[in-house]
């Protein structure tokens, strides 16, 4: 049986894929970001995961980062693209296909100027435990 790292993926894309980002701040979303992808845009990060399951049931206690990237001059935009992942994402109740979502929480952030001089990159983590429904 699966711990649900593609169902979580999947309600995480979904909750970031809506207008409050695509069309109020202009910025894609993308699992894997495809070359012709122009800023701002977020990528789903890396993920680990660790073993939550119970003698019953399986499950995962998740990190996720969310990476936002933009050549926006300062930092205004990637803070404000990030307060709106904030929102979508911390501590709401998401619906992961098989599975209860216990928590997903809002851990970290962080903003780095990228070697290029030009593109800010942020770094959001968030922690996430999911088990299955039988």
């Amino acid at each position: 049986m699966s711990i649900g790292q593609f169902q979580l993926q999947t309600a995480i894309y979904s909750a970031l894929n809506v207008s409050a980002i695509t069309t109020a701040l202009s910025c894609g979303v993308y699992d894997e970001v495809v070359e012709s992808a122009s800023y701002p845009f977020i990528s789903l990060g890396e993920e680990t995961v660790i073993d939550y399951s119970t003698k019953d049931t399986n499950g995962g206690e998740y990190t996720i980062n969310i990476d936002i990237w933009s050549q926006y001059k300062g930092a205004k935009q990637t803070k404000e693209i990030m307060d709106k992942v904030h929102d979508l994402l911390h501590d709401i109740d998401l619906t992961v296909v098989g599975f209860n979502l216990i928590n997903l929480r809002f851990e970290f952030s962080d903003i780095m100027r990228d070697p290029d001089g030009v593109t800010r990159h942020g770094v959001m983590r968030f922690r996430a435990i999911i088990l299955g429904t039988n």
